[in-house]
């Protein structure tokens, strides 16, 4: 059961990633700011059910750093069009990204408070992916030389938060997740292990 969610989950993004470049679907930079707006949108939604329902400290800390870090792009895209007196534009892919994001929040908020860590964690690692994937091509392919330092300036975090999903994931996989506290002196021996 968990693995069918989970291939649900990466699914979405694979739909959403191939509509934006498959189609061959030219975006223009407001379309391209609208994509990117609508992405960390989702970042947020996903990393603000993970603070309601994850117990382990180490995902809250990255859900908390998701949400804030996409909140600050989104915060600068909004800024950066405002200057440029533009608006963020809808596109085919933006509008497939904001309907998936809203069916990807429902599995996971289905999925069972066991398996939510793992689940939620699957869905950063490919999503993440994807999105670095997206930023790169958008980086070419913007004629805005702001809205390509913009993508430049925070693709790092996209990265860095991929980095640690994927560690996390690992940790999942081979039991090291939320190691209780080991006490000062049996650090030694677990070290030499």
């Amino acid at each position: 059961m968990q693995a069918k969610r989970t291939a649900t989950v990466l699914l979405f993004v694979l739909a959403w990633m191939s509509h934006a470049y498959g189609q061959g679907e030219h975006l223009t930079d407001a379309q391209i700011a609208g994509v990117v707006f609508v992405a960390n949108q989702a970042e947020i939604a996903a990393g603000e059910s993970a603070l309601r329902r994850t117990q382990s400290r180490s995902v809250q800390a990255l859900a908390r750093r998701i949400v804030a870090e996409h909140g600050q792009v989104n915060q600068e895209i909004i800024a950066l069009t405002q200057r440029l007196a533009a608006t963020l534009q809808r596109s085919a892919t933006s509008d497939a990204l904001t309907n998936q994001s809203v069916d990807d929040l429902a599995r996971l908020n289905e999925v069972e408070t066991r398996g939510f860590d793992e689940a939620y964690l699957d869905r950063e690692v490919t999503y993440l992916q994807q999105l670095v994937k997206a930023v790169d091509t958008f980086i070419r392919s913007a004629t805005s030389a702001e809205l390509k330092m913009l993508l430049v300036r925070f693709r790092p975090f996209f990265i860095l938060h991929l980095d640690q999903a994927q560690r996390l994931k690992l940790a999942i996989g081979s039991n090291l997740f939320e190691l209780p506290h080991v006490p000062l002196e049996n650090e030694a021996i677990l070290r030499a292990t």
